[in-house]
């Protein structure tokens, strides 16, 4: 799938400081409708928290973000997931108590909400016509019925990715969406996201560079809050200062 030109979100100058510390510093960051972008850096880099910041989970001590044109650098989180914008967590963060089922309907709900009157009602046809829809194309999920909170933390991972997923979103971002699992889940995770990526624009963070290469179309590179190198899995490979950051010299 090659992206398309029209840029979904950019990020001006974004900035976000806690005392004397600065987590982002002046970031500018412009994904395009359609594209698989991966933001990677060691730890501490401030990944998560220009995440948070695009996602309104943190407010930007300076900056501008817009998403579809509009600057959105002000409005909560739920506001932005209105206007299609979903993500995952590094920790995973599920209705523990609630079974895998309803933690798919609760996404599904949420998804067929964005298009309807704050007052109109969500067809409960419709949800479990789309409940169904899920279960039959997703066969890992054995136990629809099993709570959340007793499966597995691969089984985890990939229900909360597949919840994020299932919510719609025109813009999904995933944090560190491998961590954790083993290669055969890691291979779910891809055809996973893979098969959803249509029509839909993907930024993710992950340790996993082998996983990163694979699914990503461009990269960018974040040390010390600032972005230090962006480009195609190609170029990043190829880049010395990338090499010397991130990987410490080794390759």
């Amino acid at each position: 799938m090659q992206a398309t030109q029209h840029a979904i979100l950019q990020a001006r100058g974004v900035t976000r400081q806690f005392g004397g510390l600065t987590a982002v510093n002046k970031v500018n960051l412009a994904l395009t409708a359609g594209e698989i972008r991966a933001l990677i850096g060691p730890n501490g880099a401030g990944k998560t928290s220009l995440f948070n910041l695009i996602t309104g989970v943190l407010p930007c001590s300076s900056g501008q973000i817009e998403f579809k044109g509009a600057r959105i650098e002000h409005l909560p989180p739920f506001r932005r997931f209105k206007l299609g914008m979903a993500r995952s967590f590094q920790i995973v963060n599920l209705f523990a108590d609630l079974s895998v089922e309803e933690n798919i309907r609760v996404a599904v709900q949420a998804a067929l909400k964005r298009w309807t009157h704050p007052f109109e009602w969500v067809s409960p046809q419709a949800v479990e016509r789309r409940m169904q829809e899920i279960l039959d194309r997703f066969r890992w999920i054995k136990d629809p019925l099993q709570k959340a909170g007793s499966l597995n933390y691969a089984e985890q991972k990939k229900l909360e990715t597949l919840m994020a997923l299932t919510s719609d979103p025109e813009l999904l971002l995933l944090d560190e969406p491998t961590a954790g699992i083993d290669e055969d889940d890691i291979a779910l995770m891809i055809d996973m996201i893979m098969s959803s990526a249509q029509n839909r624009t993907i930024l993710l963070t992950d340790h996993d560079i082998r996983f990163v290469m694979k699914i990503a179309h461009r990269i960018t590179v974040l040390d010390q809050g600032s972005i230090i190198a962006e480009g195609t899995p190609e170029e990043i490979a190829a880049n010395p200062v990338v090499d010397e950051v991130y990987f410490g010299g080794a390759s």
